[in-house]
C-alpha cells in the first residue's frame, strides 16, 4: 500500500496498512493523555521526519519546467530549503538563482499551493512538504549550481521521471487546464 499523503493534517505517521493522523483536535490541553494514548500507538521501528521545501510552479506554452539534479534520475520542481531566517520569498529567490540562473521579479511572487507526500530517495516515513510559489522571472533560464538539466514537461510526461510531489503538482496543474 505504501504511503498516503495528507493535506491539511498537522501530523501524518504511516506504516504499511496502518495510518494514524494526530489533528488539531488532538493537541488541545485537555487532550494530553489521547495525544500520548496516539503516540504510543506507534510501532517503534517507524521514524518520522519532515523537510519543508519551497517550489516554483513556472508554465510557458502550456508545459510546466522541471530540474534534474547532478546524478540523479527524477525531475523536481525547482526550489529548495530556507536559510537561517528568510522569508519564503527571499529563499525562493535566491534558490531560483541558484538553480536556474535567473532572479525572480518579487512583486509577481504569488502563492500556487501546498503538497505533501513521502520524499523521494529518503527512508520511509521521511515526509516532504512543498509549498509552491509561481512568479515572473529576469534572465534566461540555465541550469547552473547542482543542476544537471532543465525540462519543459506535459502531463504525459511518465511518472517515473518525477518525484511524488512533482506527480501531484502535475495533475493540479492539468485538472486547472494550465498544461497539455
Amino acid at each position: 500500500m505504501g504511503f498516503i499523503p495528507f493535506r491539511n493534517s498537522r501530523c501524518v505517521f504511516a506504516r504499511k496498512h496502518t495510518i494514524l493522523v494526530a489533528t488539531a483536535a488532538l493537541f488541545s490541553s485537555s487532550s494530553t493523555n489521547t495525544l500520548a494514548r496516539a503516540f504510543s500507538t506507534m510501532p517503534s521501528s517507524i521514524t518520522t521526519s519532515n523537510i519543508d521545501k519551497l517550489a516554483l510552479v513556472l508554465v510557458r506554452d502550456r508545459k510546466q519546467l522541471v530540474a534534474r539534479s547532478k546524478g540523479k534520475t527524477a525531475f523536481f520542481t525547482p526550489g529548495g530549503k530556507r536559510e537561517g531566517t528568510e522569508t519564503d520569498e527571499e529563499a525562493l529567490c535566491r534558490e531560483c538563482k541558484e538553480e536556474l540562473t535567473v532572479d525572480l521579479i518579487q512583486s509577481t511572487i504569488r502563492p500556487y499551493g501546498v503538497f505533501s507526500a513521502q520524499a523521494f530517495g529518503k527512508p520511509e516515513g521521511t515526509m516532504v512538504r512543498l509549498t509552491c510559489y509561481s512568479a515572473d522571472y529576469q534572465g534566461t533560464l540555465c541550469p547552473n549550481e547542482e543542476i544537471e538539466e532543465l525540462r519543459w514537461i506535459t502531463s504525459d510526461c511518465p511518472a517515473s521521471d518525477l518525484t511524488v510531489t512533482g506527480i501531484m503538482l502535475l495533475e493540479d496543474l492539468k485538472s486547472k487546464d494550465m498544461i497539455d
